[in-house]
């Protein structure tokens, strides 16, 4: 008589963490604040680039009008919920 293993039960399905609105919209505005932060940076350092060579003004003019219009859109976002 061969004794064969038991096969273990199938263990069950795991469900994917539950993911709360406000932890989504927390992810939207961090990339957007990464996004468009960004995005003002690079548009401002080629502005400096090609006009303002030694003036580094328009860089954090950049980044700073980048970071409030994902600021303004977070509001709305979070005014929507």
């Amino acid at each position: 008589m061969t004794h064969e293993p038991q096969k273990p039960a199938k263990p069950a399905a795991k469900e994917p963490p539950a993911v709360s609105v406000e932890t989504r919209t927390t992810d939207k505005c961090l990339a957007d604040f990464c996004m468009k932060g960004g995005s003002g940076l690079i548009v401002g350092s080629v502005f400096t680039l090609f006009f303002t060579r030694p003036q580094t003004y328009p860089i954090w003019l950049g980044l700073g009008i980048g970071m409030g219009v994902a600021y303004d859109c977070c509001q709305s976002r979070w005014n929507e919920q």
